[in-house]
């Protein structure tokens, strides 16, 4: 009897120790059961649903995982004898003015310059902006050479809008309207061209400066200063100077407040010793400007952004033309013959490569993060 009631005071004991340790315990909350039960139909689309989740995160998984392949994977590599790279070559900033029907001397033919972009495409050559060029960020495939279009003065004839089913839209007839119709068939080229404009850019154009202008930013291009009234800043005073730059720069601020409008391309390529500091940076109306690159008048190519005599201050540039020495075509036909003398690209943004011989032509400080590869 005695065992039992011992045996009964240690169950007791059990059963309160148990259930104290219960109560400790934190219980989950029980999942939310509904009132109906689910239909077939309603499960056949719980199991689509799952497979659809299922197969996309299968697809994002893998989508990943190429994609941490790809960043993993060494740049292709190249038979430098037989590409020949030169990351310290020449690179050609073409200089555009008018586009018309007349072949004059800063006036091309709309035939005409479809005929020099397919003749650059042909030749291996592959736009890219100024500011690209400036930072010597350039991408361009192997074997192949960046080029810069510039554009000078702001004509209709350059870019326009049209009306066309209730919007606005670029005339195809006008050098950005070719530009366009050109990278739809040779998208590899690239779409890029830098243009300085004066007081009123693209003056009969529909629709308003801004618009217009905003519509050539949303197409990629960029946009630079030519001064107000396309003034001659070499006969020009250290006032003159300020105000017709600062005019330019204070209209783009208005429009555009972030915009970084820090390039000026030089009137008649006209500027004295005396006043340049002005043109290189200067403050009108409380409106400060600082230009990184001032363009000269083409007559040549430009050194490459590494090579130890680039200079953007002085950014030289080549006519875009034929027929007359030192425009576009005469340097084509020059870098056909002297393929040794342009910039070739080795592929690769990150380096710049060149023959082992042109190591003294290199300026260090200019190559920044990237490798430097000789050959």
């Amino acid at each position: 009897m005695q065992y039992i009631k011992r045996f009964n005071i240690s169950l007791l004991v059990l059963l309160i120790f148990f259930s104290l340790s219960a109560c400790k315990t934190i219980q989950p909350t029980p999942p939310t059961v509904s009132d109906k039960p689910k239909t077939e139909q309603s499960r056949k689309n719980d199991l689509q649903t799952d497979h659809k989740t299922k197969t996309a995160q299968k697809e994002q998984s893998e989508q990943d995982k190429e994609n941490k392949q790809q960043q993993s994977k060494p740049p292709k590599a190249i038979d430098y004898e037989k590409v020949k790279p030169n990351e310290l070559g020449e690179i050609m900033v073409v200089m555009y003015h008018y586009f018309g029907d007349k072949e004059q001397e800063f006036t091309r033919t709309f035939d005409n310059f479809r005929k020099d972009l397919k003749v650059l495409y042909d030749k291996g050559y592959r736009l890219i902006s100024l500011d690209d060029f400036l930072n010597n960020n350039i991408a361009v495939p192997a074997g192949t050479t960046p080029i810069i279009f510039t554009f000078d003065d702001g004509p209709a004839s350059q870019f326009n809008l049209i009306e066309k089913d209730g919007k606005l839209v670029v005339n195809p007839e006008s050098a950005v309207g070719i530009m366009m119709e050109f990278n739809k068939q040779y998208p590899d080229f690239g779409l890029e061209g830098t243009f300085y404009i004066n007081e009123v850019a693209f003056s009969g154009s529909r629709g308003t400066e801004k618009e217009r202008l905003q519509y050539l930013l949303e197409l990629g291009m960029d946009v630079g200063n030519h001064t107000f009234g396309h003034t001659n800043l070499g006969q020009a005073d250290p006032d003159t100077i300020q105000k017709v730059i600062g005019k330019h720069v204070a209209k783009m601020k208005e429009f555009f407040p972030n915009y970084k409008n820090n390039t000026l391309s030089l009137p008649y390529g006209a500027y004295s010793d005396t006043t340049f500091d002005y043109v290189k940076r200067g403050t009108y109306e409380n409106i400060q400007y600082q230009n990184d690159s001032v363009l000269l008048v083409g007559w040549k190519p430009s050194p490459a952004p590494a090579h130890k005599n680039f200079y953007p201050l002085k950014l030289l540039r080549v006519r875009a033309g034929e027929g007359v020495q030192h425009d576009m075509y005469y340097y084509l036909d020059y870098f056909d013959k002297n393929p040794n003398m342009k910039y070739i690209s080795d592929g690769d943004k990150d380096t710049v490569c060149f023959p082992e011989d042109m190591k003294g032509q290199l300026d260090a400080e200019k190559v920044g993060n990237k490798k430097v590869i000789t050959y």
